[in-house]
């Protein structure tokens, strides 16, 4: 039997009456990760309901009877797909009010709690940092730490952002459940500090995500690998890098062509480093036409033994 997910099909026809009602099977959930996914996919189901009764089809297969669409669902209404309805209701008003429609549930299942509030819950031992590539011309104006009232009064909804290594920006996701989603200023308590924000969640990557150094396969070239979220964030985690350079007991140089590849080698091997670079390259470019939203950047990187500072490489390119 089709569902919400199937288009160009209608699920249920039933007669009650003068009434001719399609019925849409919606066996998702309307949590804060996935309620907007589920919007969108309602809506198509929707919008192919409303084409068979325009295109005259439901009026040919009951002929005067009124037009109903109808939604059962499995789970429990939230506020937000209520009002999400009500808008769609509103909208087939003002459309020559061709149809109505209602939503209600499958019996057997319950018990629900139609109008839940699932707005979000702000949670600091949930939130994580995630470091981006800032591609501005000059990305030095372009991230600011003032609050959206200094800096933006008319967006915010802008997200938080602190500044790494000139070039890069870091903003800040919370873990809610099945995704992570990004922290906007309207989404922080009030008198939020973001330096302090900052703190707790590099915390929590620390607390939660292990790192560890792998072999790549190739001579002299390493990894480091943490469960294909959070691996280009190590570049953020100086400890790490100390650690590696002392084990190695060299300089080290660093690529992460995409956000889950990072891999370093000892700086002074010029044969393992030029490797890296080309390995680098392939996968940067190789991403680019298959999963460009998992590119990261083309910046070398190195980290100095004595230092103990990780910069952009000027020297190193690929």
């Amino acid at each position: 039997m089709s569902n919400v997910r199937d288009r160009g099909v209608i699920d249920i026809t039933l007669k009650e009456g003068d009434r001719y009602v399609l019925v849409i099977l919606d066996d998702m959930e309307w949590e804060y990760a996935e309620r907007q996914q589920h919007g969108r996919i309602l809506q198509d189901k929707i919008n192919d309901y409303l084409s068979y009764i325009v295109s005259g089809q439901a009026a040919e297969a009951a002929p005067g009877m009124r037009p109903v669409i109808r939604i059962l669902a499995k789970h429990s209404y939230s506020r937000y797909c209520i009002d999400f309805l009500e808008r769609v209701r509103a909208f087939i008003k003002n459309k020559d009010d061709i149809c109505d429609i209602e939503w209600t549930h499958s019996p057997e299942d319950g018990p629900f709690d139609d109008g839940f509030s699932d707005d979000f819950v702000f949670d600091e031992k949930k939130v994580y940092p995630r470091l981006k590539k800032n591609w501005a011309e000059d990305p030095l104006s372009q991230v600011s730490l003032m609050a959206p009232d200094a800096a933006a009064p008319n967006y915010p909804d802008n997200m938080v952002m602190i500044r790494f290594m000139d070039s890069f920006v870091g903003m800040f996701v919370q873990d809610v459940g099945s995704a992570f989603t990004y922290l906007t200023y309207d989404m922080l308590p009030e008198g939020t500090d973001v330096m302090k924000l900052q703190e707790t969640a590099f915390d929590n990557l620390v607390r939660d995500i292990t790192y560890r150094s792998c072999e790549t396969g190739e001579p002299g070239i390493f990894g480091i690998i943490a469960g294909g979220d959070f691996e280009a964030e190590s570049l953020c985690l100086g400890s790490i890098w100390k650690e590696v350079s002392e084990e190695l007991n060299d300089n080290l140089i660093i690529c992460v062509p995409v956000k889950d590849i990072v891999t370093y080698t000892r700086a002074g091997d010029r044969k393992a480093v030029k490797k890296m670079l080309k390995m680098a390259k392939k996968m940067y470019e190789r991403n680019q036409k298959e999963t460009p939203y998992l590119l990261f950047c083309k910046d070398v990187f190195i980290y100095g033994r004595e230092t103990g500072k990780l910069e952009v490489s000027a020297d190193c390119r690929w």
